[in-house]
């Protein structure tokens, strides 16, 4: 009986403390964390045969990875600043919506996982942090196509001083992982897809801008529901 009413108490507690998740937070001012670039940027590849034989599953896997060496190769060559450049779009929405936002580019991060970032132990004198990082960044052949669709995804949390909670938390879905109408997903243009790998990986330049202009309208979309969860405060 003790431990059901122990087990009773940790469940009462933990439904509290995410009862808060989602509760507004007005702000005036924003202490922005920006992603950390990419550790890799991924290729997956799926064709028919990969559902219907074993050994072409392990072969497209193979081919996936190589494909993400080579591409998290040329993208760190020729395209450094995509997690800067993401704040930077967020932080000019807010600041043309009002708000006061200082960019923290300097900060510890792990180079295996730039984006773990101890934000409870964070001091900083904003009404509000906000932090941003990659889910996933890269590219899908999917089945009965060549062509290699972008697939951007990024997660975004707001947190008062110390963490507890968090007015906004939500992962936002560009590319092959998107569905039309939802306010958690942008699809992407048929002109940000390449035709082959081939056409993929010679032009870095391209690839470069249909991230950049993924991230643009990520950025207006974490603008917009940042603004719901934390409505302007008046100025003192």
């Amino acid at each position: 009986m003790q431990r059901i009413v122990l087990a009773l108490t940790f469940l009462l507690v933990a439904v509290g403390a995410r009862a808060a998740d989602g509760d507004p937070l007005p702000a005036r001012s924003v202490l922005l964390i920006p992603a950390g670039d990419p550790v890799e940027y991924t290729v997956t590849v799926r064709t028919a045969a990969t559902m219907l034989f074993p050994l072409a599953s392990l072969g497209a896997l193979s081919d996936g990875r190589q494909k993400t060496k080579d591409l998290t190769a040329l993208m760190r060559t020729h395209a450094p600043g995509h997690g800067l450049f993401f704040a930077e779009r967020v932080a000019h929405r807010l600041r043309a919506a009002g708000y006061e936002v200082r960019v923290l580019e300097s900060i510890a991060r792990r180079p295996d996982d730039p984006d773990n970032v101890d934000i409870e132990n964070l001091a900083f004198d904003e009404d509000v942090g906000l932090q941003l990082g990659f889910d996933a960044i890269g590219f899908h052949s999917g089945m009965g196509t060549q062509a290699y669709v972008p697939k951007l995804n990024v997660d975004v949390h707001s947190f008062p001083r110390g963490a507890q909670w968090y007015p906004y938390s939500t992962t936002l879905f560009f590319g092959v992982d998107a569905r039309p109408n939802e306010d958690w997903a942008i699809v992407a243009p048929a002109e940000a897809s390449f035709p082959s790998f081939e056409a993929l990986i010679s032009g870095p330049g391209a690839v470069d801008a249909v991230y950049r202009q993924a991230l643009d309208q990520l950025a207006e979309r974490v603008a917009t529901q940042f603004q719901a969860q934390s409505p302007l405060k008046a100025a003192p």
